[in-house]
This record gives C-alpha cells, structure tokens and sequence, in this order.
C-alpha cells in the first residue's frame, strides 16, 4: 500500500471517528453539548466552548471541508496530508465559534436563575439536603437550566463529588459565579440557604442591567438607520426643490 492509500484510510478513519458519539460517561461528564473527556484534556485554547456546535455537526463540516480542501489540492499525497490538516483546524476551529443560539441560550440561563435559587434556598431552608433539591428544582425550572441542574443531579448520584460537578458550571458564562460559590460552600460546609438568597438578588440585579445596556444599545443601534432614511428625504424634499427653483431662475 502506497503513502497515498494510507494518508486516505488515515483520513477516513479521522471522518468516522468525528462522526461517531462519544460514551455515555463521556457525554455525562460534558454535558449536552460540552466538550468530551478527551477536549477537556487539551489546552484551554483548543477546548469547545459552551455552545459551540455538536461534536457531530462539527465532524460533518470538517469532514465536507477536508473533501473540498482534497478535490481542490489534487490526489497527491502532500494534497491528503493538508486536506487532513485543514479538516482537522476546522474540527478544532469550529469548537471555538459559538453556534447561532448562544445568545438565546444564555439569556435563558440568565432569566431562570433567580428562580431556580429561590427555589433551591427554599428547599435547603425546609432542611433537605442540596441534592434533594437539585433534583426537584429542575424538572420545575425546565430550559437550559433545568437540563443543566438534571445532568448535575445524575453526576451526584453516580458518585461525583458534590463541588466537583458545581465547578462544572463555570465554563458557563452567566453561571460561573454561582457555580464558585456554590461549590465552595459545599466544600467548606458553609450555609447554603443565605447564600442562594444573595444569589438570586445578584441574578435579578444582573438581569436588570444587562435589560438597561440592551435598551441603550437599541436606541444607539436606531440612529444609522433613522438617518440613512432621513438625510435622503431631507434632500429630496428640501434641498433639491430649492437648487432647482435657482437653477430654473437663472437659466429661464
């Protein structure tokens, strides 16, 4: 077999391997959508964020990428070699670029948090343990958070120390913070019930300012527009009336 042949079964087999979903443990750890246990061991600058795209839509686009790079480059050896490469920038590349719904994702997250601490202090204050309410938070919250809060129960039970599956939560944007705390007060046995209380209301004031800042970039958004349709109206209807009364009057 030809360097050829085997540049292209090396190839193949990276396609399959893309294609192919990780263990069930393997998706547990991550999460839905997260990076596996082997992105995980990379270099933080190589990890998937969040909400980037499934490792399967991912290893499709490589894939359709390191094709065209193939067909494009020629069937030479050196042409597979940077057909490969370049699939295989693109696996990582894609990882790094957060899907569409990113945004919808985290103001989702943003909007249920207060609620679910609430009803987290809740639980704990009645004297059950945080798990407990974890569990029964979640399917009550639903969305983002709630799968989140279902993915982190299902760790716990399987044996997964407590503030370990916390600090999980901090690849999150809008949870990092009260996934450090959290963690930390399960691990130092510090008070959870006040603690999810001044969680909420730093949630909801967040939320409010982030509401603020959206409106104003709105209202400053607003002004290109307005004055894309203004200026030409003013000319229309102003200025050209004018020039073409003088001109009209000068050249009668």
């Amino acid at each position: 077999m030809g360097g050829l042949e085997v540049v292209s079964a090396l190839a193949a087999v990276l396609a399959v391997v893309c294609w192919l979903p990780p263990p069930a443990a393997a998706r547990l750890g991550a999460g839905v959508g997260g990076p596996g246990a082997t992105e995980r061991s990379a270099p933080g600058w190589l990890r998937p964020v969040p909400d980037a795209l499934s490792p399967a839509a991912r290893g499709a686009l490589s894939t359709l990428l390191g094709l065209a790079g193939w067909l494009a480059l020629g069937l030479s050896a050196g042409g597979v070699v940077l057909a490969s490469l370049l699939g295989l920038a693109a696996w990582f590349g894609l990882g790094r670029v957060p899907a569409g719904g990113a945004s919808r994702r985290q103001e989702a997250l943003a909007a249920a948090l207060p609620q679910a601490c609430d009803l987290l202090a809740a639980v704990v204050s009645a004297g059950l343990p945080l798990r407990t309410g974890v569990e029964l938070v979640g399917p009550a919250v639903g969305g983002p958070l709630g799968e989140l809060l279902g993915e982190l129960a299902a760790k716990v039970a399987l044996g997964v120390p407590e503030d370990e599956a916390w600090r999980e939560w901090e690849d999150e944007p809008v949870l990092e913070l009260p996934a450090r705390e959290i963690a930390r007060a399960v691990g130092t046995g510090a008070g959870l019930g006040p603690l999810l209380h001044a969680l909420a209301l730093g949630a909801r004031r967040e939320a409010a300012a982030t509401a603020q800042v959206r409106a104003r970039k709105v209202g400053v958004a607003s002004v290109l527009p307005l004055m894309a349709c203004f200026l030409p109206s003013f000319v229309l209807l102003g200025v050209v009336p004018i020039i073409g009364g003088i001109v009209t009057g000068a050249f009668g």
